[in-house]
């Protein structure tokens, strides 16, 4: 699927997507279930191995918001701004008790997990303050000269937010170890980290700058069907396998694990050079539709800001790029963006 300011393409057309394919708020579903035993120090036991396999599941859906309303109601307004009609209205939900001691189970265990993955040495390790994400939308308004309105905000990340980050890392790591352990062909993401030194880092204010001190010493990540670490996650073994009504090699990866718990004889994708190589899959559609989504959202963003030309608007100087002379990275607050920056004169000081 393509994630544009201007909507959704879907992979599969919405009658499949929001229907068979979805988890159905009340209604049985198919899907493919992870069970994961971690250890004291938040690692995937190595005594309970996880368990993977088709399942049949009955989901509650809450939003992002009414989780956190629930387990940190007095941070909402900070992440969310005013509270709305439904951040609180829960009244699907039969047992509030219990589903506010599963979410408090769901947080420790990303905390734990967060914590585990520090340890690793991932990105967090070295700062942890999280730039927000960028939230770019463009929709018709016959109020704008040429018929479309944009909006960008920031989008700070909540608890919700981060539960369900690490447990979809948690998730594709087990998946990525399972593969793994059973010679599975599999699209293994791995990335290099140059850590900067403990100075380097020092140097770097405490915030947003030490965050992209960190995020500029990661490499690019790659796919190959060999699995190595990814570094900057702070994990041994990645593959990405949480979303396959939006991602093919999602899809892909699912079909593959599916043949396999049924004993088919040969997998329907394979490690090598065809047409059915799994790895080349994933580096080709995932490639194609980053630049497609990150060509859409710099245009946006060009367009905005060229609107608002000439209105103040706060920056905060990440850093000096190595291989330019006189540019700079410079991250907008408000907006969540961060782009290149050419200035006439100097900005270090």
């Amino acid at each position: 699927s393509l994630y544009l300011p201007t909507g959704t393409v879907p992979m599969f057309p919405m009658v499949l997507a929001a229907g068979p394919l979805c988890l159905r708020p009340g209604e049985a579903a198919c899907a493919l279930s992870v069970g994961v035993v971690i250890d004291d120090q938040g690692g995937i036991d190595a005594d309970d191995p996880p368990l993977i396999t088709p399942s049949l599941v009955r989901t509650t859906r809450l939003t992002y918001r009414q989780v956190d309303m629930l387990i940190d109601p007095f941070s909402f307004e900070d992440l969310h701004g005013t509270e709305e009609d439904g951040d609180t209205e829960i009244d699907h939900v039969e047992d509030k008790q219990q589903l506010l001691e599963c979410l408090r189970r769901l947080q420790w265990a990303s905390d734990k997990r967060l914590q585990w993955r520090k340890d690793g040495g991932s990105l967090e390790s070295m700062s942890s303050f999280e730039l927000p994400d960028m939230s770019v939308q463009a929709y018709p308004s016959p109020d704008e000269p040429d018929g479309w309105a944009v909006s960008i905000h920031a989008r700070e990340r909540g608890t919700a937010s981060r539960i369900v980050t690490e447990l979809m890392l948690l998730a594709n790591e087990a998946i990525a170890a399972f593969a793994a352990d059973r010679d599975i062909p599999a699209p293994f993401r791995s990335q290099q980290l140059f850590p900067p030194s403990d100075d380097e880092l020092g140097a770097a204010p405490a915030g947003p700058c030490r965050t992209w001190e960190a995020i500029r010493s990661t490499s690019p990540s790659t796919v190959s069907a060999v699995p190595a670490p990814h570094d900057g996650l702070g994990l041994d073994a990645y593959v990405q396998a949480t979303s396959p009504v939006r991602r093919y090699a999602d899809l892909a990866l699912h079909r593959q694990l599916k043949a396999f718990l049924r004993g088919d004889g040969a997998l329907p994708f394979s490690a090598g050079t065809g047409d059915d190589d799994i790895v080349r899959l994933a580096r080709e559609g995932g490639g194609v539709a980053r630049q497609l989504e990150r060509s859409a959202n710099d245009y946006w963003v060009r367009e905005f800001l060229r609107r608002r030309a000439g209105d103040p608007v706060a920056v905060t100087v990440l850093a000096a790029d190595r291989r330019k002379r006189d540019t700079y990275k410079i991250f907008l607050p408000e907006l969540g963006a961060i782009f290149d920056f050419k200035s006439s004169r100097s900005l270090e000081g």
